[in-house]
């Protein structure tokens, strides 16, 4: 693990992700969020600082709960997909996100820990009512963000199916 840097936690796109995954894994997927959360923890914690899986069920949680009072149904993964797509590729003040550069990766540890899960939880619910207002627009019909050449690991972290032994 290299976790032990004072500049290795994850970065916040990265984790904005991962809490979307893992709530788009359970409404599609047949594993429990505990098990789902607990893989992405594993995952992540193998790259930064370890991430408790509490953290990212409570997240995940709490999107789903906000999914469901907008009663966005079906569109509930269309919704998490398009989140996830905008966290990839572009930054929070609009501009593309540059995954590798010349000097830096946007995978390499932030000096920052990750905010509560209030804020992560608030910034999810400011893009639902930029997507609802027209502001973004949906990911492209079948975008995966496993497809992505440049997700490298994150990628394949996604592609991993969580296992039994995760909710352990």
């Amino acid at each position: 693990m290299t976790g032990d840097s004072v500049s290795n936690f994850c970065p916040l796109w990265i984790a904005s992700i991962v809490t979307a995954h893992s709530a788009m894994d359970f409404l599609t997927g047949s594993s429990p969020l505990d098990a789902i959360t607990k893989k992405y923890a594993r995952g992540l914690s193998s790259e930064y600082n370890d991430i408790h899986p509490g953290y990212i069920s409570s997240i995940a949680e709490d999107k789903l709960r906000t999914l469901s009072e907008i009663e966005a149904a079906e569109n509930a993964t269309l919704i998490l997909n398009a989140y996830i797509f905008r966290r990839f590729k572009y930054h929070r003040d609009n501009k593309p996100r540059k995954i590798t550069g010349m000097f830096k990766s946007e995978f390499s540890g932030a000096k920052t820990p990750l905010p509560e899960e209030k804020e992560m939880v608030k910034m999810f619910k400011a893009f639902i009512f930029s997507i609802r207002s027209n502001v973004y627009n949906y990911a492209p019909t079948s975008w995966s963000i496993m497809e992505e050449p440049e997700a490298s690991w994150l990628g394949e972290l996604v592609a991993e199916p969580a296992s039994i032994f995760d909710g352990l």
